[in-house]
Formats: C-alpha cells, structure tokens, sequence
C-alpha cells in the first residue's frame, strides 16, 4: 500500500503540477444506484469540506483485482446541481482501470468563465452561459461516490465479489474561476461578425479585416523560420530518417521492432502517427429561429463563420490557400498525421500522410439494438447480405479516390458504434462485422491498413468487440477521451498495434462556453494534459499514434448537433492556440527517441 500511496502522488505531483490540499478522508462501502459504491467522507469529528474556491477534485484509485474496472466519481455536497434523486452533486467523470493499476480521475467543480443576471434562453447548444442563480457555491460539501460500473460492459466489470478500487488520496487543485457576470438585457446578440463572443476580450480575438491580415503575415514568417518542424532530419512523410532502415514497400504498414509496435512509412522508415482529425474548411451553424444569437443579421438558414473567416484572411483562392497552411502548421508544429474526417481540399494535395474514412450507414440496422444516439451509432444489421453489398460499394467508391495512394495511413470505417446495445449476441455481431469489412477491404484496397472503428470508451469497451477488433483489423483503434490512455486488448487477443482516434482537452473562457468532453483549466494547463497525454501513449510500446480531436474550434453556437467544443489547434479565426503549438512541438520533438525507449515493464496485460 506505500509503493501505491507513492504512485498516486507521482501522478498528481508529476502529471499535473502539486495538489493544493490534500483532503482527510474515510471510506465506508454502500449502494448508490442499484450498484456497489465507496463514500469517501471527511473523517468522523473533522466536519464537512470547505471546498469553497476550489476548481477541481482529485481522487486517486488502485484496482487490485485482476481483472479491469470501470469507475465512476461525482462529488455531493451543499450548493451542488441535483442529479434527479434529490441528491446534489457535481458531474459524473468516469475511467477504466486496468487489472494492478493506478488512476486519477479528476471532477471539475466550478470552472465557469461567464454568467448572466438572469437566465437567457441559448436553444440549440450543448455549452451554455448559466445565470448566477444556476450557479452552485460549492460552500461545504459532504462526500464522494465511487461507484463500481459493472453494467453493460463484460471488459469492466468488477472482479467476483464485486471487490471496489482502493482509494489512495483526495486533493484538490486550482482556484475556482470567477465567472464574468454579463447583464442578460445587453447579452444579446452575443456573437460578433467573426463569429466570435461579443462580450469579452483575450488574445488572438479578430476585431478587424485588418487584424486577420496582420495574424496571416505574421505567421506566415513564422512558418517560414520553422518550416522544417521540430522533428529531427524527418524525412518527406515525416517519419523517423535517423532511425531503422526496414524495407521500403512503397506503402503504410505495421511491423513490431525491438518488441515496440511502429508504423512503418513506405520509404522504410519507422513512423509514430501525431494527428489531428476534423480538417475542414469550416462547418455551418444554425441560423433560422437564432437569429438574436448574431450581431450581422441575416436571411440565410445557416451560418459558416470559420468559412467566412478564411475568405476574409486568404482572399482569392481562399481554399487552396488555406490547405497550403495547414501542410506548413502541420509540419512545423510537428504533427504528421490528419487524422479521420478530412475534406478532399486538405488531403489530395498529398504533403502529409493521412486517414481515409468510410463514414459508413448501411441500409439495414441490427433488428435486436436497443441503443439510442446517445450511446454510440447503430450497429448495421450484418448478418442481412445488405450489409456485405453496402460495405463493398463504399469501398469501391473509396478506392477510385485512394487506391494505391502512398500517402494514406490506412482507412477507418465506422465510428463509435453502440454495442453495449447488442445485448447477449455481441460476440457474434462483432465477428461478423470486422470480418465481412476487412473481406471488402482487403479485396477494393489491398495495399492499405484496416485501422478499425474507433471505439469509444464510454461505449464500446466489450472484451468480445476487441476481440474481434485484433482478430481483423491490422491497426485496433479507440477514441478515449480521459487523463490519459488506458485501452487493453483482453487475453487472448491477438498482439496488434493500438491507435488512439480522438482525445482532446478544452477549456472555457477567451470567448468559449464550452469545457468539451475532458475539461482543463486554462490554456497552459490544456497544453500540459495535452503533453502528458501523448507522452503516456509514447512510453507504452502497444500504442502506433494518437490523433487530437479536432483542427478547428467548434462554432460558438454550436454544430447541426448542438456541440460547440472550444477543441480546436486554430480558433474560429484561423488563429493558432500558442501554449497548444509549443507543446505540440515539444512532444514531438522527442517522440521517436522516447518511443524507442518504451518498455512493456510494468504494463498490465
């Protein structure tokens, strides 16, 4: 237990910077939800927590079963929103640890950059401004559940006995933020001709055509004085010229080195794939029945301000321009990969490797899936030859695009399916899908990687979808949104290389409302847990990338579904996030060095 107490405070020391306090606890078990949960609570004659301008809580969890779990935390107390049992707490945050591991998961508490007096309505957006009245205080605060997640998935479920993680310490980190109080009688409209919001101001915001052009010119020196990139002697694909010199086939493949997995690039070189996924020009926001939200009215339906922007900043040939950009970010930065979800306008130019993408919707839908959207897409009826036909004549389209393209790093199909609703049938829905894929493939684009589905880990951690996954895809890929990667093949798996297909981190403020799916607070910190995060997939030889979600912040008042992440490389405004640059630099600056180095000691099979 002192080698473990040890190791959760290198994690909160180590990834994140030192905790502010550390709390005093007690552990009682008990039953939140119909599943087993530990209280954490301040100690008996200690009284409640002041968590009163606290950001964050921290707790540190040991699984010391052999098998991997699933972990939930919220934070109740006094002031907090209510979670429908009359009970008050902050949100849910959830993590998978895996069989002797160590995590820490982090609950944000109060991090909210702006307010009103009184509430505005803001239809149509998952990141909203709260009135001061929503707000919780976050005064005192009683406990926190743990809870053991054990339902749906069989690959986190508690070991016999339903044995729960250990907890190693609670701390707490950051200074809660004061949230800019904007009155509600001169909020709207909020979004300015940029796209930007109206009522604040921080650095990089475009005021001006004049200022878009000044930001253009000064980066264009910039790209410029480090065109080379901070990767050392890459060669043209950005892969590693100084390292192995393996056989060049003239396209992407794997190949395990020294016991580490490696893309290996078609000129032979060993490549690790840092990307980036979402690079477009822009995409639209709704505009009918918002049209308040909008300083320039307009009759238009829709809205494209990232669009309008590169217009504005580019001028004529807007478009080729501006994928000329993103090839010189891309390499000076250090990134060498655009990941999945990329237009044709950035990728057919052919100067960096990148995905190709099935964003694939077979006719049929799996009779017996009871998901629902907001559990991953439909699984696709496969036992229906429907399924067969479909998949074959996507490929085909695909391959009068691609096939025997050098440049693409292999293709994905699919994205975040639901198949915790296949129920008891999953093993054999899963085979049949990754096989009936890999078979259409293989036959359309022979020379190119199967890179899989991207599963989700909120959603698709079933040990009989990886299974599945390993036994047909060359590359096993996963979107894990959390402190850092944490993504296993079960045993008997067959050994393949993991991809990580989306993570990122946001934070509110400079103009944004939304935290995203994995919070940070403020930019230096995104860049730190942005560093940690790619770092952590380094050091584990099992990992061949992973690919940041997304090029481009989101629009402020959100995309067709509502989301209006601030997750973006560039704002908006096709301005640059400098602290996410520099990091990016320097992480990859080592990458290739550091993931020679990795070690598969003390990583849990």
């Amino acid at each position: 237990m002192k080698m473990l107490a040890c190791i959760a405070a290198w994690l909160f020391a180590v990834a994140f910077g030192a905790a502010e306090e550390s709390l005093p606890f007690a552990v009682e078990k008990s039953v939140g939800g119909g599943r087993p949960c530990l209280c954490i609570a301040p100690p008996h004659g200690i009284g409640a927590w002041d968590l009163s301008g606290v950001g964050e809580v921290r707790v540190a969890l040991s699984n010391a079963t052999d098998q991997a779990q699933r972990v939930r935390v919220a934070v109740f107390g006094d002031g907090m929103s209510s979670d429908g049992d009359g009970r008050l707490k902050a949100p849910w945050r959830a993590t998978r640890i895996p069989p002797g591991g160590v995590r820490m998961i982090v609950v944000p508490l109060n991090d909210t950059p702006y307010a009103t007096d009184s509430p505005v309505d803001l239809e149509g957006m998952l990141g909203k401004v709260p009135s001061l009245g929503d707000l919780p205080d976050f005064s005192r605060t009683g406990r926190i559940e743990v809870s053991a997640d054990v339902a749906p998935s069989p690959s986190v479920q508690v070991a016999a006995g339903r044995i729960l993680p250990v907890v190693l310490g609670v701390d707490t980190a950051f200074v809660a933020l004061r949230p800019k109080v904007i009155p509600s009688g001169t909020f709207f409209p909020f979004v300015d001709r940029y796209g930007q919001f109206r009522h604040d101001e921080w650095p990089g915001k475009i005021h001006s055509d004049a200022e878009l052009a000044e930001a253009r010119d000064a980066e264009e020196a910039w790209l410029a004085a480090n065109a080379a990139g901070p990767v050392p002697n890459a060669d043209r694909f950005g892969g590693w010229a100084d390292g192995p010199q393996l056989a060049a086939t003239g396209f992407f493949r794997t190949e395990k080195v020294d016991g580490r997995w490696w893309f290996v690039n078609p000129d032979g070189h060993l490549f690790w794939s840092l990307g980036v996924c979402s690079v477009y020009p822009g995409l639209p926001t709704r505009v009918a029945g918002r049209e308040s939200f909008f300083e320039c009215r307009s009759d238009a339906a829709e809205a494209w301000p990232l669009r309008e922007n590169l217009k504005r900043k580019y001028g004529d040939g807007w478009r080729a321009r501006h994928a000329g950009a993103v090839h010189r970010r891309f390499r000076a930065w250090g990134l060498n990969t655009i990941g999945n979800w990329n237009h044709d306008c950035v990728w057919e130019s052919r100067r960096t490797p990148y995905c190709a993408c099935i964003d694939f919707s077979s006719r049929t839908v799996l009779p017996t899936w009871n998901g629902s959207k907001a559990h991953g897409r439909a699984v696709p009826d496969v036992f229906s030859p429907r399924f067969a036909e479909d998949i074959a004549a996507a490929a085909a389209i695909l391959a009068a695009k691609i096939k025997d393209d050098p440049w693409c790093l292999g293709v994905f199909v699919d994205n975040e399916l639901g198949w915790d609703g296949c129920g008891t049938n999953v093993a054999a829905v899963a085979e049949a899908y990754y096989s009936t894929i890999r078979a259409a493939l293989k036959e359309a684009l022979p020379n190119h990687l199967y890179l899989g589905s991207r599963i989700h880990n909120d959603f698709g951690e079933i040990d009989s979808v990886w299974l599945a996954a390993a036994r047909h895809c060359d590359v096993v890929s996963a979107n894990h949104y959390d402190l850092e990667p944490s993504c296993d093949l079960p045993r008997g798996a067959p050994d393949k290389p993991l991809l990580i297909g989306e993570f990122h981190f946001c934070t509110g403020g400079r103009g944004q409302f939304s935290h995203g799916l994995v919070h940070a607070f403020g930019a230096e910190d995104r860049a730190a847990r942005f560093r940690h995060y790619v770092e952590t997939c380094l050091d584990d030889p099992r990992y061949v990338g992973c690919h940041w979600f997304q090029y481009q912040d989101q629009p402020l008042t959100g995309r067709f579904d509502g989301e209006n992440f601030p997750c973006g490389f560039v704002s908006i405004c096709d301005v640059p996030y400098p602290e996410l640059v520099g990091a990016c630099r320097e992480t990859a600056a080592a990458m290739y060095q550091r993931h020679s180095e990795s070690s598969a000691e003390g990583l849990f099979k």
